[in-house]
């Protein structure tokens, strides 16, 4: 697979670039051979330029290199427990806008998130994981909703309000174009990144 210069595509086609990495993944086709370390020390020992950002759970079945079939370099990843935002997620996506140029932000849940569950039954206001669950509880309460693969679609939206509201650079990014923020829903049992804008 080529390299990807993402100043010759807009957001929308590296959106769309990886996609078609997930539909390679979901078919059992993988197109990406570097994933060793030759071919990081010929191309990416000098820098890195990542096309996309990638906002997810640290759920170690959803690594986005892997279901969006991607090689060393090509994507610049946050990833907590439920995708949450504290203040150095925030500042690792500012990075990304800032320093690296990226485009394309995805804000990723996923099915059977184990925080979106923890959450759906935690007391409200306890200080067990204080920090990762009351956002999601607010969520919860807002939405009405009683399933917490639902929560975790809902949440994404969430975290692009909450990331919009944080942070200047990526609000002026966001606002004046030269940042895509795009949420989108993995699903364990077939294998879809399904978008929910």
């Amino acid at each position: 697979m080529k390299k990807i210069d993402s100043e010759k595509y807009s957001a929308d086609e590296l959106l769309e670039i990886l996609l078609e990495g997930n539909r390679c993944f979901k078919n059992n086709t993988p197109r990406v051979k570097n994933h060793c370390f030759d071919e990081m020390k010929r191309t990416l020992v000098e820098g890195q330029k990542p096309y996309a950002m990638i906002l997810g759970c640290s759920d170690s079945r959803t690594s986005p290199e892997i279901i969006f079939d991607t090689g060393l370099g090509e994507l610049f990843v946050a990833r907590t427990a439920g995708g949450t935002i504290g203040p150095n997620v925030l500042e690792t996506l500012e990075y990304g806008v800032a320093h690296l140029k990226i485009k394309l932000l995805v804000i990723l849940g996923h099915q059977d998130c184990g925080v979106m569950k923890y959450a759906m039954n935690a007391p409200l206001y306890n200080d067990e994981l204080e920090n990762l669950i009351c956002h999601a509880q607010c969520v919860k309460m807002q939405m009405g909703t009683d399933c917490f693969n639902e929560l975790a679609k809902h949440y994404c939206d969430f975290a692009k309000h909450r990331l919009l509201a944080k942070s200047k650079i990526i609000k002026d990014a966001y606002e004046s174009g030269k940042l895509k923020i795009v949420k989108a829903y993995f699903t364990l049992e077939n294998g879809e990144v399904e978008i929910l804008d």
